[in-house]
């Protein structure tokens, strides 16, 4: 039989009371804090959870932090474009005015003082700063992008910010990018003359080049480029005859001069008459070796020239006979774009030209190679010199070799520095060139405003996704961590009702004990 003493007594409810006590505090605490998680020991399992979730809360409001600063910069490039093409659009007015009939020297001049105008405002717009950082320098954000004539001042990097696990996104666009045409070939600074021959193909089709007798010596850009756009006949094989008639030409202001075509003339034949009436059109062919297309073009650059056909038909205008060479319209009865490229001078006022080509109809693909001593190979060191190119090795940009272009891109402020010389020196081409410059400008401009607007749309999609999965963890946090306020209340009064108990238990069975003075 055991015996129950009154030292066992007390120490069973010592050690009920430090329990109670303990469990009386910890749910003061949870009371205190709203947590059921205060200490390691409370769950080891729970708390390990609750680690991993406050980890992917704070990387999301990291991410959110940076998807802030993406938004503020897009939405800040996406505005300065729309202003930029707002400019472009004004210039092209501008350009297309100046162009007509009724534009004199003095409208001209007027024009180019607004217009150095626009080109400061673009400046400023290239200058666009985002705390005080500037959003077009790439990684040279403390560097002013563009200086006061438009050189690009930046470096060519892109800003990446971690938008999600893993994923990483671009939030900027280089001033060297969004305010350039990169849709376009461009040579580096021509010489004032160059010499040798010029082999073109459109898409895949046969390559052209000039025949003997017809290759550049010592020819200025400007007849480069208007060899390349001549107007051209259809393709003759290379022993047909032409037609009989009589050709009337004129260049410029000058006198009509007409010229007798004999029944038996080739294309060679109808050449070299017209260039010995020495009357300011030049004629030339271009070859495959069997086929060959006659082309036109003035003897002073910027003239303007006609030819009409009297044919011994009788019908001028038809497609047999002489007529079929050329119709009483030359562009639009000659075969169009027939070498599939279209070349502008471009001359930004430094004295430095350079040659703008593109593929003419637009989104076709062409090439040029060039034979500069003409020695019938085409491509050897001296055509394809990367080093120090020269000559007319600066047209030659095959697609292996695009590299030796000095770009495929042409800046906004080039475009209107160009515009304001055509305007200064009463260049008309010049300015019908602009356009075009202009034209391929708003292009890119809306593609790449497209670019920016899409990606903004995806970081503030992104950020809807990051507050949906921060609520979702948040949720699920709360449901290891947090603790139940009702449950923990009704708990501190069992708790402290067991106490009261255990007190007025310990008041009948242990006299002078430990209970008395608690009590």
């Amino acid at each position: 039989m055991n015996r129950i003493t009154a030292f066992m007594l007390y120490n069973q409810f010592s050690k009920s009371m430090s329990s109670n006590l303990s469990s009386l505090n910890t749910v003061q605490q949870q009371l205190s804090t709203g947590k059921q998680l205060t200490q390691p020991s409370d769950d080891v399992v729970a708390l390990r959870g609750a680690m991993a979730y406050k980890v992917s809360i704070n990387n999301l409001e990291q991410y959110d932090k940076n998807l802030d600063e993406g938004i503020s910069m897009l939405s800040l490039t996406e505005s300065s474009l729309s202003s930029s093409t707002n400019l472009l659009n004004r210039a092209r007015e501008l350009a297309l005015a100046e162009s007509n009939d009724t534009s004199t020297s003095d409208t001209k001049l007027v024009t180019a003082y607004e217009v150095r105008n626009l080109l400061s405002e673009m400046v400023d717009l290239g200058n666009t700063k985002l705390k005080d950082k500037y959003i077009y320098s790439g990684y040279m954000s403390k560097t002013q992008t563009f200086s006061s004539t438009g050189t690009y001042q930046g470096d060519s990097n892109n800003i990446d910010i971690f938008i999600g696990d893993g994923i990483k996104s671009r939030m900027n666009v280089t001033g060297d990018v969004a305010f350039s045409d990169t849709t376009k070939l461009v040579t580096g600074s021509l010489p004032t003359t160059m010499s040798g021959n010029i082999r073109i193909t459109s898409d895949a089709g046969t390559p052209y080049y000039l025949k003997a007798g017809d290759v550049f010596a010592n020819a200025t850009p400007e007849a480069v480029r208007d060899t390349i756009n001549a107007p051209m006949t259809r393709n003759y094989l290379t022993a047909d005859t032409v037609g009989e008639g009589t050709l009337t030409l004129k260049a410029g202001s000058g006198n009509a001069t007409t010229l007798q075509v004999a029944a038996t003339d080739t294309l060679t034949d109808v050449r070299a008459n017209i260039n010995a009436l020495n009357m300011g059109i030049t004629a030339g062919i271009f070859t495959d070796g069997a086929n060959e297309r006659l082309f036109f073009k003035p003897t002073t650059t910027g003239e303007g020239i006609s030819i009409e056909v009297s044919d011994i038909d009788g019908n001028d205008i038809d497609t047999s006979g002489l007529s079929e060479l050329l119709h009483t319209e030359l562009k639009s009865n000659l075969t169009e774009n027939a070498l599939g490229v279209e070349a502008l001078i471009f001359d930004d006022g430094t004295n430095n030209k350079k040659m703008v080509m593109e593929a003419t109809p637009a989104n076709t693909t062409f090439t040029i190679e060039v034979d500069e001593n003409d020695n019938g190979n085409f491509g050897d060191p001296d055509d394809i010199d990367t080093v120090t190119p020269d000559g007319l090795a600066l047209l030659y940009h095959q697609s292996s070799a695009v590299s030796n272009l000095a770009g495929n891109s042409i800046s906004f402020f080039s475009i209107m520095q160009h515009f304001d010389n055509a305007l200064s020196t009463n260049d008309r081409e010049g300015i019908q060139a602009s356009i075009l410059f202009m034209d391929g400008a708003l292009n890119s401009v809306v593609n790449t405003t497209a670019d920016v607007g899409s990606r903004l749309k995806y970081f503030q999609d992104q950020q809807v996704r990051l507050e949906d999965n921060g609520f979702s963890f948040k949720k699920s946090l709360s449901l290891l961590e947090d603790a139940d306020i009702a449950a923990s209340a009704m708990e501190l009064t069992k708790i402290q009702t067991t106490l009261e108990a255990m007190r007025i238990a310990s008041v009948k069975n242990l006299t002078q004990s430990l209970f008395d003075f608690l009590g």
